[in-house]
């Protein structure tokens, strides 16, 4: 389950990240999850919130924005939401397309209290 090393990671860069600051108590996590980033939200929920609860961070809250994907068909233009990585453009068939969104995975901001 990648998910549970994905959440371990998450949870050190918080970590680091609220060392290196010094100050505050860490109220929320924000998280960016496209829905090609092949991870699954529900495991990673459950992985994350799993590691918090055992760490300096419990009870911690987590939001996670998802990113609808979006591409552009290279050869006709075209603008659309891909259901895979390799879904051919609706209007011309062409596999010559570019992901613009939807494939990240970050840590988007720590709420912090002072």
């Amino acid at each position: 389950m990648h998910e549970l090393s994905l959440a371990c990671s998450v949870v050190e860069l918080v970590d680091r990240e609220m060392r290196r600051h010094g100050r505050g108590r860490l109220c929320g996590i924000e998280m960016t999850l496209g829905d090609l980033s092949g991870v699954d939200n529900d495991s990673f929920l459950y992985s994350l919130q799993m590691v918090l609860e055992r760490s300096v961070f419990a009870g911690v809250r987590v939001v996670v924005n998802r990113v609808e994907p979006k591409a552009r068909c290279e050869d006709c233009g075209e603008l659309f939401s891909p259901e895979s990585l390799y879904t051919p453009c609706p209007r011309c068939g062409s596999y010559a397309t570019r992901l613009g969104s939807g494939r990240g995975f970050r840590l988007s901001s720590l709420i912090i209290e002072e």
